[in-house]
């Protein structure tokens, strides 16, 4: 239990390590791990550093990518969602020549449209998140920002970084220089009179360029008075040549893309006369490049290439006028591909340690078995669960098609109602760029605010407002909920849009991108005379209508779980009643199993369960006979064969035990005899000396099972028992058998018997256990030279004047010899062996005066035996001579004695080896 318990912990803590670790790097569970290249998706901006990596905005604004030279993926950085459900887009960066990262973070709402605040945020070379380094947010309801807000062309130069705030009629220029903190304003110059700031370049006041949203390209002296530089009059330019994606090169000229002529052009200054055609249709298709010039953005690297960027695909036009080649993915790195691959290795391995884990909970730690009630939940909540989602699903796909067909019907109506909002008149007078904000692009502001706008809490959130202009065919950019977007920028035509212009309907429909999912109707506007002039576009965010499908969705899964959760109670109750009868009876029968056999099934529910527990309990009753029976021939049989026995050899009843079972244990054996038996048993009668045995083996009996022995065999003049323990137990018992033969004597002479003496012969050694006999006839039995070593004690402890003789072996395998009184008899040659014994005598269960003389002469006589084992006879017969002066009944030392005299005088024969002779 200990080691399923350690090994489900394991399996835990290592699921939770993997756990965490998939968590933290949970993105790349969303990419196929076989997928070796990064496609772009929506490309909006991308910049070079000085070793030519270069630096994507892409995925709608939501993720910047650093490639290097070969286009390898070095690293990406992530926007994030705010606690609301705000989004933040990256508008804009610029690089340091440390490869730090400036980024323009800008919060939208969470429909995507209205900014909340916005951040020039830090990153560093390994693009992990360093600071902000400057942050507004923007709170007033008048003067809303969408999609972008009003930071403005972040650029380092000199050490220090530059950025514009624009203010609506005034620019402001601030710097961060090297080991500064915050950012500081340095210049600032007021813009011309409704003119409204696009886009702004240059540091250095009277190098400093911006274009307005009405068209043109100013230039900033260094009094902070503004001058157009383009386009001047009399330039072969319409008012549709609007300047977007203005950059300033090294050499002072102005790069921007012409979206009318679909060109990139270049301007001097110094001759603004001159417009240079840098990128356009004719070079780009001879390069094999297309660009389709639809949200094209430019930037310039270093070396002074023109990078444009276009949704999907980046094309660079180098310095000489070439190409190169068009990339449209980025490579991973082969140490980020092994990395995808091991995190997705870790969520597999994780998962298949939860599954282990929980194989590791039920089987092994719990060893539970699948119950009946855990089956019928199992096929039957799953069964009711799969008809109610598909219930709700018919349901909800109902409901989800309705709504979308009432949101479709209402921005039908709000498209169609644009009739209303806009003059058609109006929009058809509207001729060029130079009308933003004017008093007709103001008035068409106002209508459209007053009916979407009316309230921050309405439903009208969400809602993106468009008003084309239809002339000569093509459709042209006037008002958006995007400040990206310039007027006359041309709009695509497409077959909706063709439709609406051709027959003059109402159109709808819906597309997803990176930017959300979006439905949207667009309605012609007509002039006066049923012209179409103009379409008007209502699109809304259906992150509203989406959020609540999820909270639908949501209810849904709720009330099918709370549905679930009733059937189950239900199901539990109904199978709680319906099976109570069957968990008495499993209970019953569990504590019969138990071996509680006077257990008694009561069931009353009068039905099949009923009838099985009255079988069960005439069962019981007569396996209750039969056990008694089995109980008390095993009791009866362990009289004849001890259950020790059976332990020994692995055995659990007398039924298991065959011929030839056997096993070598290292044991201590007792040979214990009465002295003089079978001369004494000759003036008994038979029943006397089955008395008298049985009354001795009862008296002595008891000591060998008290200190976890056992007596393997009886014989006519005592018995032999077994130690498996240490020696200490056998040593314990053999002194107190000595010491209780005192009282039994005692006892015996009170009752007019004579008294009666034992020898004990104890050795320890290795012995063989086993059944012999054969397949009619078995019998226990122990075959080792050390029981003969033990008969052989037995024997020698009347000549040798001792009561309980024991081997070395034994005193070896005491644990504390300094508790038994006994000495050293030196080594011992017996007769029929070759090897002699090295005994000891115990007399500390002897009578009190021999044991007192034996303790006073212990010392004395040892080393008499140790002169006796080297040659000294002399010495030796000395100091026997002196043991027995003391104690004259010590037979070894007078066997000693009279050898040592025969050897100092006649001295020793040739096989002589210190050893003492005893027949």
């Amino acid at each position: 239990m200990k080691k399923s318990v350690a090994a489900l912990l394991l399996v835990l803590l290592l699921a939770a390590v993997a756990g965490t670790f998939v968590f933290q790097e949970r993105r790349l569970l969303a990419q196929n791990p076989l997928n070796r290249e990064l496609p772009f998706v929506s490309l909006s901006k991308a910049i070079a550093d000085k070793n030519d990596n270069l630096y994507l905005i892409d995925n709608a604004k939501k993720t910047i990518l650093k490639l290097n030279g070969t286009g390898t993926l070095l690293y990406s950085i992530h926007s994030e969602i705010g606690k609301n459900g705000e989004q933040f887009r990256f508008n804009d960066m610029a690089v340091d020549n440390e490869n730090r990262l400036y980024t323009v973070r800008t919060l939208l709402d969470p429909y995507g449209l209205t900014v909340k605040s916005e951040q020039i945020a830090r990153y560093n070379p390994d693009g992990t998140f360093d600071r902000i380094i400057f942050a507004q947010d923007y709170n007033d309801s008048k003067n809303r920002w969408y999609r972008i807000g009003s930071l403005k062309s972040p650029q380092l130069k000199e050490g220090s970084l530059h950025f514009f705030n624009d203010e609506m009629t005034k620019v402001t220029e601030y710097r961060l220089g090297p080991g500064e903190t915050e950012p500081k304003p340095i210049f600032s110059f007021e813009l011309p009179p409704n003119k409204f700031l696009a886009e702004i370049d240059g540091y250095v006041p009277g190098q400093i360029y911006y274009s307005t949203r009405s068209g043109e390209i100013y230039s900033v002296a260094m009094n902070g008075v503004s001058s157009m530089t383009y386009p001047l009059p009399g330039l072969d330019r319409t008012r549709r040549n609007f300047p977007e994606s203005l950059r300033l090169d090294a050499g002072g000229s102005l790069v921007f893309i012409d979206y009318n002529s679909k060109a990139v052009s270049r301007v001097d200054p110094k001759q603004p006369y001159i417009v240079e055609e840098l990128v356009h249709a004719g070079n780009a298709k001879a390069s094999g490049i297309t660009i389709p010039y639809e949200k094209t953005d430019i930037s310039l690297s270093p070396d002074g290439d023109i990078i444009i960027v276009d949704d999907t695909q980046l094309n660079r036009r180098l310095m000489d006028g070439t190409f190169a080649p068009t990339l449209e993915n980025a490579n991973y790195s082969n140490r980020y591909i092994a990395w995808r691959w091991f995190v997705w290795g870790a969520a597999a391995s994780g998962a298949l340690l939860l599954l282990l884990a929980g194989r590791l909970l039920y089987v092994n730690v719990l060893k539970r078995r699948t119950s009946l009630v855990f089956k019928q939940i199992v096929v039957f909540v799953p069964a009711v669960a799969a008809a109610m989602i598909l219930l709700s699903t018919v349901v909800y796909n109902n409901f989800v098609a309705k709504m979308e067909q009432e949101t479709f019907r209402e921005l039908s109506l709000l498209a169609a109602n644009g009739q209303n909002l806009i003059d058609g008149d109006k929009l058809e007078a509207i001729a060029s760029p130079s009308e933003y904000r004017g008093e007709t692009f103001n008035e068409f502001r106002k209508k459209i605010n007053a009916v979407f706008d009316n309230s921050a809490n309405s439903e009208n959130r969400g809602f993106y407002k468009a008003v084309y202009k239809v002339e000569n065919g093509l459709i042209y950019r006037i008002l958006e909920d995007d400040d990206e977007m310039h007027m006359f920028n041309p709009f695509p035509l497409t077959e909706e849009n063709k439709q609406v212009v051709r027959e003059g309907k109402v159109v709808n429909g819906g597309w997803t991108d990176d930017t959300g999912s979006w439905n949207y109707a667009i309605a012609p506007i007509m002039n006066s005379s049923g012209k179409i002039v103009g379409i008007f576009e209502t699109s809304k965010n259906m992150e509203s209508l989406l959020a609540h499908r999820r909270g639908v969705m949501q209810s849904i899964v709720y009330n099918i779980a709370i549905i679930s959760g009733g059937l189950l109670i239900v199901l539990l109750l109904m199978t709680f009643i319906q099976l109570s009868s069957l968990r008495k009876l499993r209970k019953s029968v569990g504590d019969i199993a138990k071996g509680n056999w006077e257990t008694v099934v009561k069931i009353r529910s009068r039905d099949e369960i009923a009838d099985l527990g009255e079988s069960v309990n005439t069962m019981a009753a007569r396996i209750r006979e039969y056990i008694m029976k089995v109980e008390a021939f095993s009791h009866a049989y362990y009289r004849f064969v001890p259950q020790q026995f059976l332990r020994f050899l692995n055995k659990d009843t007398i039924l298991d035990v065959e011929l030839g079972d056997q096993v070598e244990q290292n044991m201590s054996t007792m040979i214990c005899n009465i002295r003089g038996f079978y001369a004494m048993s000759k003036r008994l009668t038979p029943e006397e000396n089955f008395n008298f045995v049985n009354s001795f083996l009862k008296r002595f009996g008891p000591y060998v099972r008290n200190h976890s022995g056992m007596i393997n065999k009886y014989s006519g003049a005592g018995f032999m028992a077994l130690f498996p323990g240490s020696a200490d137990d056998a040593l314990i018992a053999s002194v107190e058998m000595r010491k209780e033969l005192e009282l039994y004597n005692s006892h015996r002479d009170n009752s007019g018997y004579r008294s009666v003496d034992i020898g004990i012969g104890l050795h320890k050694g290795p012995l063989r256990l086993g059944i012999i006999g054969e397949e009619q006839r078995l019998e226990s039995n122990v075959i080792s030279d050390n029981v003969n070593v033990s008969n052989i004690l037995e024997r020698l402890t009347e000549p040798l004047g001792a009561s309980i003789l024991i081997t070395d072996s034994v005193v070896k395998a005491i644990g504390d010899p300094g508790k038994f009184q006994f000495r050293n008899l030196g080594l011992i040659q017996v007769g029929g062996m070759k090897e002699p014994l090295h005994l000891y005598d115990v007399y500390q269960g002897d009578p009190d005066t021999v044991r007192a003389l034996k303790e006073r002469t212990k010392a004395r006589f040892e080393e008499a035996v140790t002169y006796y084992q080297v040659g000294r006879f002399y010495d030796a017969r000395e100091a026997f001579l002196m043991v027995i002066k003391q104690n004259r009944q010590d037979k070894a030392a007078q066997l000693y004695f009279y050898l040592c005299d025969e050897y100092f005088q006649n001295g020793t024969t040739e096989d002589w080896n210190g050893t003492l002779s005893v027949s």
